[in-house]
């Protein structure tokens, strides 16, 4: 069977490019499909057969995917797909939506319906686009919703990240789905240090990530803090924060690991669709606080991983800290739900799901 895999871009390492890089180690063979490729990232992808858009030209010079959004559904339209069996893609994005030939069969690894589109749109507009500009985009982004919508429809086998994404997937696109967790690298993360007297928070440092309460709250209960990551929010942080909050700014991942293992817990107060880091900190050693919606219901076990609180204030933050301090955690558990978001658990998973489908 010949197999092509797809991803949105490949502009960054984060979880999707591990998703990517499983589905590779599955079908190293298979060319990789994708909008625009960060030649920086050569080195990490050598070996690979990478094939871009025509974006690819424009990328190269305005490096700020975007830009490009307008013409992305013409972009996809120059993929050949002809002579495979197989297309896999994996999108938060619209790679699910090239043109695939009549008798190739087309699974999409689905991380989020596209976010812009059917959860945030208000927030992009506000955010990303000019004000005299808002008008404009808003009309071009109901005819995107609906092109999206449409293409949903041609997807042979659709897979979700979580049991969340998957009521997405049914509330926007009206489409059955089959959960596929992603994986957490435990060949990077794992007990590095021993346990310090410190909290960590670790991200991209953007308002709908919710470190401020997280600095609020430790602001009033006075206890250690780390801070690790980068973002738009960095400075009105930083200025917000008292002498008890250390920031670490970017960091690689022998320092997060350390960090993470060193932790008394990791916080998480955000919402997401699923949330590697929960399952990082875990696999370190190391419980989780989080925010009792979205995937991380799917990924602590309460009690037993970590502790939620119902509410994104410091004042629900602050109680979950003192509900955590008279707990026990087990460093057997911790590992053990890590290890059920294994790469070998994912690519099991893959295969399952395909010999279900009657595609291996």
């Amino acid at each position: 069977m010949k197999v092509a895999i797809a991803h949105d871009s490949i502009t960054q390492l984060g979880g999707a490019e591990r998703v990517l890089e499983a589905l590779h180690e599955l079908y190293p063979q298979a060319p990789v499909f994708t909008l625009v490729y960060d030649h920086k990232l050569k080195d990490h992808f050598e070996g690979w057969t990478i094939v871009s858009s025509p974006l690819q030209y424009i990328y190269n010079f305005i490096p700020k995917l975007q830009y490009l959004l307008p013409f992305i559904p013409l972009s996809l339209m120059f993929f050949n797909l002809k002579g495979f069996d197989l297309i896999i893609s994996s999108s938060s994005g619209f790679i699910k939506n090239m043109k695939v030939p009549k008798g190739v069969k087309h699974a999409s690894y689905c991380h989020t319906p596209t976010r812009f589109l059917w959860l945030d749109q208000k927030e992009y507009l506000r955010r990303e686009v000019p004000g005299f500009l808002r008008p404009f985009v808003s009309l071009y982004l109901k005819w995107l919703k609906k092109w999206d919508f449409k293409h949903a429809q041609k997807i042979d086998y659709i897979w979700a990240n979580s049991e969340n994404v998957k009521q997405r997937i049914k509330k926007y696109y009206n489409r059955e789905s089959e959960v596929l967790y992603p994986w957490v690298d435990l060949d990077k993360f794992y007990p590095t240090t021993p346990k310090e007297d410190y909290y960590l928070v670790a991200g991209r440092l953007q308002a709908h990530k919710r470190v401020d309460l997280v600095i609020e709250a430790f602001n009033k209960n006075g206890k250690q803090l780390h801070v690790i990551g980068t973002g738009r929010d960095e400075e009105h942080l930083k200025n917000m924060a008292h002498e008890n909050i250390l920031f670490l700014g970017r960091v690689d991942d022998h320092v997060l690991c350390n960090e993470y293992s060193s932790a008394k817990a990791y916080i998480f107060p955000q919402e997401e669709d699923f949330g590697l880091m929960p399952l990082e900190a875990n696999a370190t050693g190391t419980p989780v606080i989080a925010y009792a919606k979205g995937g991380s219901l799917e990924t602590i076990i309460p009690n037993k991983t970590g502790v939620f609180f119902e509410q994104q204030t410091p004042e629900a933050i602050i109680e979950a800290v003192k509900q955590f301090e008279n707990k026990t955690f087990f460093s057997e558990d911790l590992f053990e739900q890590a290890q059920r978001f294994s790469k070998e658990q994912f690519k099991a998973r893959v295969q399952q799901l395909l010999e279900k489908e009657g595609l291996v």
